[in-house]
This record gives C-alpha cells, sequence and structure tokens, in this order.
C-alpha cells in the first residue's frame, strides 16, 4: 500500500533550476552509517551541484592526488555528509593515512579509497579514524 500523505511541496523562484534525485529513490530501504539513513548519493566534486542537489550524502573522489584544501571546501559547503576520496592507487601509504585523519578533523562523514591499497593501510586507517 503507498504512502497516501498529503505532503505540502514549496519551490521558490530562487531554487526553481534546484537539482532532484528521481523519486523512485524514496522506495528504497537505503543504509544506515552513523545513525543516519542514506538513500541516494551524488557523486561530484563541483561545489555548485552538491549545494543545490536533494540528496543525503556526497562522494567526493576525484582522478588526482587528493587535497585538504578541496575536501575541505566541499565539506564546507555540503549541507548533507561528505565521503572523501584520500587515495589508495598512487598516493597510498603514510600519505593515504595523514589525509584520512585530516578529512576527519575538517568533519568528513567517511573516507573512500580506491584500488589497489594495501590492506594494511585500510587497517591503519581503521584505528586512526
Amino acid at each position: 500500500m503507498k504512502n497516501s500523505k498529503n505532503i505540502p511541496n514549496y519551490s521558490g523562484t530562487l531554487r526553481s533550476h534546484f537539482l532532484s534525485v528521481p523519486s523512485v529513490i524514496y522506495e528504497c530501504s537505503g543504509i544506515v552509517v552513523f545513525g543516519r539513513r542514506i538513500k541516494s548519493l551524488v557523486f561530484s566534486t563541483d561545489v555548485a551541484i552538491i549545494k543545490n542537489i536533494n540528496t543525503d550524502a556526497v562522494i567526493a573522489v576525484y582522478p588526482f592526488t587528493p587535497q585538504p584544501k578541496i575536501s575541505g571546501a566541499i565539506i564546507d559547503v555540503s549541507d548533507v555528509p561528505v565521503f572523501v576520496g584520500v587515495g589508495g592507487g598512487i598516493t597510498s601509504g603514510i600519505r593515504s593515512l595523514q589525509l584520512a585523519i585530516e578529512a576527519e578533523h575538517q568533519g568528513a562523514f567517511g573516507v573512500v579509497v580506491n584500488a589497489p591499497i594495501p590492506e594494511d593501510v585500510i587497517s591503519e586507517i581503521k584505528k586512526a579514524c
């Protein structure tokens, strides 16, 4: 049975170009991370997109060496939790660990690593954060 609640909806003229996820996303169960249910994610580093989309979280990963200034800017502009990339390919080891610690200090909800990152680096990130 569908939810029959009549929920008021308002869209002002200044936010008329706001990006929206498809409404079908609200039918999924999502995943709970640190007590917060996440059903939709935007995969972007574009702060204009991040600020003007109605997702539940952001995954900010890009094909360059991760930099705290970039993750900090994304976290600052986002109204929802942000998961930031901390390396794993060329950037790995102690650098990825330091980036993960900095991301946590900046307020990241979590970090993302990519292959091929050694398992011991993931363990060190888990211990530190």
